[in-house]
């Protein structure tokens, strides 16, 4: 009977102070990579390696002061270049556009540990593993805009350098949220990832809530 009455109390206690949660955040990300194309008639160079906004999810299950949560976030880079040229078309302007784009899609496993300042705020650390898929493309083309009724057409499309990767990386993060109310937190982070492609660097802003 007492050992029936003990494993009851240990169940009753573990779903006291372990509970999922679910979030979202959204915030800038910058890349550090390898990724670039060259139109080599045009002699221009162009690498996506600018900050952007990124925005993504996590859901995690915490125990104590641990946790295990996965993610997923999604942010892109881009460049471009433009000219406008003498027209050899009455009426048109011409314009000379190159453009270079890459997108991330992130998938992120980490354990978390949570330190409780006081009853409100609490830091969160993590160090997992990442899987990214990567997608780069890159074109040049003529484009010609009427002066009278902005009417657009292009010509000479040339296609760049375009390549997909998927690659497994690691990642660092660290964060504070203050529970606004007892289940609901309102967060910021900074994370650094890597792998064999790239290195991004995030803030985020986050909403949590601890069911």
């Amino acid at each position: 009977m007492k050992k029936y009455l003990f494993l009851l109390m240990a169940a009753t206690s573990t779903a006291t102070i372990a509970a999922p949660y679910v979030g979202l955040e959204y915030g800038l990300t910058n890349m550090s990579h390898d990724y670039s194309t060259t139109f080599s008639n045009d002699n221009v160079s162009l690498t996506p390696d600018d900050s952007s906004s990124a925005f993504g999810g996590f859901v995690g299950y915490r125990f104590n002061e641990f946790g295990l949560e996965f993610g997923y976030k999604k942010f892109e880079s881009d460049d471009s270049r433009s000219q406008m040229l003498v027209s050899d078309k009455p009426g048109y302007t011409k314009e000379r556009e190159w453009d270079a784009d890459l997108d991330a899609t992130q998938f992120t496993f980490k354990p978390v540990y949570f330190y409780n300042i006081n009853e409100k705020v609490q830091l969160k650390t993590g160090l997992g593993l990442t899987y990214t898929q990567y997608k780069f493309d890159s074109s040049a083309n003529t484009e010609y805009e009427n002066d009278l009724t902005d009417h657009e057409f292009t010509q000479d499309y040339v296609a760049g350098d375009s390549k997909s990767e998927s690659v497994f990386g690691g990642i660092a993060s660290v964060g504070i949220e203050y529970m606004v109310i007892p289940n609901l937190a309102l967060g910021a982070s900074a994370s650094y990832q890597v792998d064999s492609i790239a290195n991004s660097t995030s803030f985020m802003l986050s909403s949590a809530y601890y069911f």
